[in-house]
C-alpha cells in the first residue's frame, strides 16, 4: 500500500487495504481546522492544511498504531467571515458532521478516536461533539485536542515579544514555514493592524477569561496579530518538533491508559 514516509492515511487506501489495516490501528486521528483569512501573511487553507500535515507526522512516528482519518476542511469560522474568501459552517453543522465522521468510522470497527484541530474558533464546538458521539455512539474512547497546545511553553517565550499573538503571528507563521511552507506569502509578510479594542478592552476580557464573540475585524484592520515578520523557519522548526514529542508521547499514553 502507498503511504507517504510511513504515515497511515486512510484515504490514500482502498477499502481492503482499510480492512487488512483495520485491527492494527489503536488511535485514529481526525483533523480538523478551517478555511479562512490569515491576513496578507498565510493562504486561507492553513489551518486545515497544517493540522493534517501535523497529523501525518505523528502517524508516521506511530504507524500502523495511529492512522489519520480524512481531513475536515471546514470549520467555525463566523468571526472571519467579513474578510474575503472566509467560508464558516455553523456550530450545530460542524458538530454533526464530526458525531457522523467518527460514527461512520466506528461503525468500520476503530474504537479510539482523537480530533486534532487547527483552528481556535473550533475549540468550543469540539468539546459538544465529543460528548455527543461518547454518549451517542458509545464510542470507547474519543477526545479533542489542538496541535498548537502541544509545544513546551518556553519556546515561544524566547521567541515572542508582541503584545498579542494568537492568528497569523510570528508564531503561526513559523509553524506554517516548517509544517506548510507552499502556504506562507514570503512577500507580504505584515505585523498585526490592531485596533484599540485589541490593545486595551479584549485584553482585559481575557485576564478574566470572559467570552466576547467580537468579529476578527474589530480587533486588527489586516486580519493578522503580532508580527509575522519575524518568523522564522527556525523558530517553527523548534515549535513543531517539541509539539510533536509531546503529542506521540502523550497519544501513547493515551492507548495505555484507556484499553478497548
Amino acid at each position: 500500500m502507498a503511504q507517504d514516509s510511513g504515515a497511515l492515511m486512510l484515504a490514500d487506501l482502498s477499502w481492503p487495504e482499510i480492512r487488512d489495516i483495520r485491527n492494527q490501528v489503536e488511535l485514529v486521528l481526525l483533523p480538523v481546522g478551517s478555511n479562512e483569512q490569515h491576513g496578507p501573511n498565510l493562504a486561507v487553507k492553513m489551518d486545515i492544511a497544517a493540522s493534517t500535515e501535523f497529523c501525518r507526522r505523528a502517524s508516521a512516528r506511530m504507524a500502523p498504531r495511529v492512522a489519520v482519518a480524512p481531513p475536515v476542511p471546514w470549520g467555525v469560522s463566523f468571526h472571519h467571515m467579513n474578510f474575503p474568501g472566509t467560508i464558516t459552517l455553523s456550530t450545530e453543522t460542524f458538530v454533526q458532521v464530526l458525531v457522523e465522521v467518527i460514527a461512520s468510522l466506528h461503525h468500520h470497527g476503530f474504537e479510539r478516536f482523537l480530533i486534532v484541530n487547527g483552528h481556535g474558533g473550533n475549540i468550543p464546538a469540539m468539546g459538544v461533539a465529543v460528548v455527543r458521539a461518547r454518549e451517542e455512539l458509545d464510542v470507547p474512547f474519543v477526545g479533542a485536542c489542538s496541535y498548537f497546545s502541544f509545544p513546551d511553553p518556553e519556546i515561544a517565550k524566547r521567541h515572542v515579544t508582541s503584545e498579542v499573538t494568537g492568528h497569523a503571528c510570528e508564531v503561526e507563521v513559523a509553524t506554517a514555514m516548517e509544517l506548510v511552507p507552499d502556504v506562507v506569502k514570503r512577500d507580504a509578510l505584515a505585523p498585526g493592524e490592531l485596533t484599540e479594542l485589541a490593545r486595551e478592552f479584549r485584553r482585559e476580557a481575557q485576564k478574566y477569561n470572559v467570552s466576547i464573540p467580537y468579529r476578527f475585524d474589530q480587533i486588527t484592520r489586516n486580519g493578522a496579530l503580532g508580527d509575522a515578520t519575524k518568523a522564522t523557519p527556525e523558530f517553527g522548526r523548534e515549535l513543531v518538533e517539541s509539539a510533536l514529542d509531546n503529542f506521540v508521547r502523550f497519544c501513547e499514553n493515551l492507548i495505555a491508559a484507556n484499553p478497548v
